[in-house]
C-alpha cells in the first residue's frame, strides 16, 4: 500500500513540481539509463543520493521515503536471488543489481510525485501522442493507488467477517488471499463502466479533435535543464561505450 501511493501525485510549492513534465522525464531517463547500463555499487550509490537531494528539493522526503522504504523487501529478495542464482559473479555483482531496483523505483517515485497525471497527459498530447494513448497512460497513473486502497477496502471487509488472513501456513494464506480477487475485480469492473460512462458523456472519441484549452509551455529553466540532461546523458553513454578513445 505504502509502495503504492509513493507513486501518487502530492501537490506542494516547490522548484521540482514547478518544472515542465517533459524536462522532468528527461533526467527520469538518465537515471534510467545509467543505473541499467552502470554496475558500480559506487555509481548507483551516488545516483540514489542524488534523488534524495532531489527529493528534498521537492519538498516531499517523507512521501519519497515511505515508497523507498517498502520496495527494500523486494531488494533484499533481488540480492538473495542473485546471490544463490550467480554464486560466481559475488556479493557486489548482487548488491549492484538490488542498488539497480531501489535507484530505478526511487527515481520513478520522485517522477510521479511531483507529476500531476493531467499536465503529464497535456505534455504528452502536445508532443503529438494520441489522445487514446496519453488517457490510457493518465488512468493507469491515476488508479494504480485507487486499486491499492480498493484492496485494502475489501481486506478490511474479509477480515470483519472472520478471515484470518495472516494466520497458517503459506499454502492457506495464498488461498485467503485468493479470495480477495473476486471482489476486487467486480469492483475494479464496475468503476470501468463507471469512467467508460462518464468519457461517452464527455464525448471522448469525437470526429473533431479538440484543441487544448491551455497548452503547456517550457520555461527557460525547462529548457535548460532539458539541455544539461541530455549533454549530461550523451556523455555518460559515451564514456561507457568506450568514446572517444
Amino acid at each position: 500500500m505504502s509502495m503504492l501511493e509513493g507513486f501518487l501525485y502530492k501537490p506542494k510549492e516547490s522548484p521540482l513540481h514547478k518544472l515542465d513534465p517533459r524536462s522532468k522525464a528527461v533526467i527520469l531517463v538518465f537515471y534510467t539509463v545509467t543505473s541499467l547500463i552502470y554496475l558500480d555499487p559506487i555509481v548507483l550509490i551516488l545516483l540514489l543520493l542524488s534523488v534524495v537531494l532531489l527529493s528534498i528539493v521537492g519538498k516531499c522526503v517523507r512521501e519519497w521515503s515511505k515508497s523507498v522504504k517498502a520496495t527494500l523487501t523486494f531488494a533484499l529478495v533481488i540480492f538473495i536471488l542473485n546471490v544463490l542464482a550467480s554464486p560466481g559473479l559475488g556479493y557486489t555483482y548482487a548488491l549492484a543489481m538490488s542498488l539497480r531496483f531501489l535507484s530505478l523505483a526511487a527515481a520513478f517515485s520522485l517522477y510521479f510525485l511531483t507529476t500531476p497525471p493531467e499536465a503529464l497527459a497535456l505534455s504528452l498530447e502536445a508532443a503529438g501522442l494520441p489522445r487514446d494513448f496519453t488517457l490510457m497512460l493518465t488512468l493507469s497513473l491515476r488508479f494504480v493507488p485507487t486499486l491499492a486502497r480498493d484492496l485494502q477496502i475489501v481486506t478490511d471487509a474479509f477480515r470483519s467477517r472472520g478471515l484470518k488472513l495472516d494466520s497458517g501456513n503459506y499454502v492457506e494464506r495464498l488461498y485467503n488471499f485468493a479470495k480477495l480477487l473476486t471482489p476486487l475485480i467486480v469492483f475494479e469492473i464496475r468503476r470501468s463502466l463507471m469512467i467508460a460512462e462518464a468519457l461517452e458523456s464527455r464525448g471522448f472519441g469525437g470526429a473533431v479533435k479538440p484543441s487544448l484549452y491551455k497548452p503547456p509551455k517550457m520555461s527557460l529553466i525547462d529548457y535548460m535543464i532539458t539541455a544539461g540532461g541530455l549533454v549530461a546523458l550523451g556523455v555518460i553513454v559515451c564514456y561507457h561505450l568506450g568514446f572517444p578513445q
